[in-house]
């Protein structure tokens, strides 16, 4: 027990007090005499367990009415001695340099046991390794974007320079290939298309534009929807008309290619391919930088939320600027100018429609691509959707003009 000087008034907390004193003693007896029998007093007979058995010692000795002479000086006094010397040891730490550094700890949930700041602050660190392979790979895919494009286009410009079957042929391997991605992307939802059916049909309109004309593509095309629908009236399938639909859609949209074989057996096949091609391109890159930069007003909410009226706008007056251009060249004087920006106008109105189309199928099925062919770039139907509405366009926008 501590010793006190003369005159100092020792605090003892409740729990410290080990016997009563003589004070504390007069004043329980009269308190006792004070208590009204048969109130508060039990019998000491009573068979059940005394409430004051889970109390401590100092609760039960406790006496409330020790605490009527109890002073703020004395709480000070006592508080103060319990934490006497922190404020020094705090002044002193304060004054001392200290190393941060991570706690090593094991935390339920946590898979390493080492506990850095950026886990109490919740920044994420980025380490310079990782800053480093992300780069690479944002590289890589740059790369891989640029070289599959560079590919393709050469196939394209290579067949188109050599013309006839070449030509025929890179068209119909890329019809072939769109509407193998059709087939594949429905088959995630359920369907059952005859892919053998609808792949012949797209290389047989493919051949017919070639040898016969534009009689031929529609031909070939009704010829194995009739096959199709034979086919699966004699099959026991669960679902025959869907599966039915499904394959005649993707062999006749896909099939709207061919027309650009019948462009090809034209007159000028390199100069108003080429036409084409690029007159589409800038109207898709018009569309999209216009788009992403004052794009308010969206066009189809549900079927493309991302394309807008102003980038619409922005496409058609791109392919308009690129029409006027090109027939400034040598190879498409023959062209003329209103027939060039009546053939952009026509442009600028299909191939968003094609895009369109596509979008429609993508979002119904809940699929971001096609497919993988190109890499970087996804399926060969992402490449050419708005090429599919356009070729049909611009061939009877042509022949109108008397061009083919």
């Amino acid at each position: 027990m501590d010793e006190k000087t003369p005159g100092e008034k020792r605090f003892r907390r409740p729990w410290e007090r080990s016997a009563p004193s003589p004070d504390e003693e007069e004043e329980a007896e009269v308190f006792a005499l004070n208590t009204i029998p048969g109130v508060d007093d039990e019998p000491e007979t009573s068979s059940e367990p005394d409430d004051d058995d889970h109390l401590a010692d100092w609760e039960k000795s406790f006496n409330p009415r020790s605490l009527d002479d109890f002073s703020s000086d004395e709480y000070t006094g006592a508080i103060s001695q319990e934490y006497q010397g922190l404020a020094e040891e705090v002044s002193k730490a304060a004054t001392e340099e200290w190393e941060l550094q991570p706690v090593a700890a094991t935390v339920p949930g946590v898979d390493r046991g080492l506990v850095g700041f950026e886990d109490v602050t919740g920044a994420t660190v980025v380490k310079e390794e990782d800053f480093e392979a992300t780069e690479q790979a944002a590289t890589s895919d740059l790369a891989m974007r640029v070289a599959s494009a560079l590919v393709i286009f050469g196939m394209f410009l290579g067949s188109l320079l050599l013309g006839g079957w070449w030509f025929t042929v890179f068209v119909i391997l890329v019809m072939v290939v769109g509407a193998g991605e059709f087939y594949a992307t429905i088959r995630s939802d359920d369907y059952r298309p005859l892919a053998l059916f609808g792949l012949l049909g797209v290389a047989l309109m493919g051949v017919g534009a070639h040898v016969s004309g534009v009689v031929a593509i529609a031909g070939w095309g009704g010829a194995l929807a009739v096959i199709t629908v034979l086919f699966l009236s004699l099959s026991p399938r669960r679902r025959p008309l869907e599966d039915g639909s499904v394959t005649i859609v993707g062999m006749a949209w896909v099939g709207l290619l061919s027309f650009a074989i019948l462009i090809g057996s034209g007159p000028q096949p390199v100069a108003f391919i080429l036409f084409v091609v690029l007159v589409v391109a800038a109207n898709d890159i018009g569309a999209y930088f216009v788009g992403r930069s004052l794009g308010r007003r969206q066009m189809a909410p549900v079927i493309s939320p991302q394309k807008t009226w102003e980038g619409f706008a922005g496409g058609m007056v791109a392919g308009l600027v690129a029409a006027a251009i090109l027939i400034t060249f040598p190879a498409w004087e023959a062209i003329g100018l209103t027939r060039s920006l009546a053939a952009a106008a026509v442009i600028g109105v299909t191939a968003p429609i094609g895009d369109s189309i596509e979008s429609m199928v993508k979002r119904s099925l809940g699929v971001k691509d096609m497919g993988s062919v190109l890499p970087g770039h996804g399926g060969i139907l992402d490449r050419v959707d708005g090429f599919v509405i356009a070729v049909p366009a611009i061939y009877y926008l042509f022949r109108g003009f008397g061009l083919l």
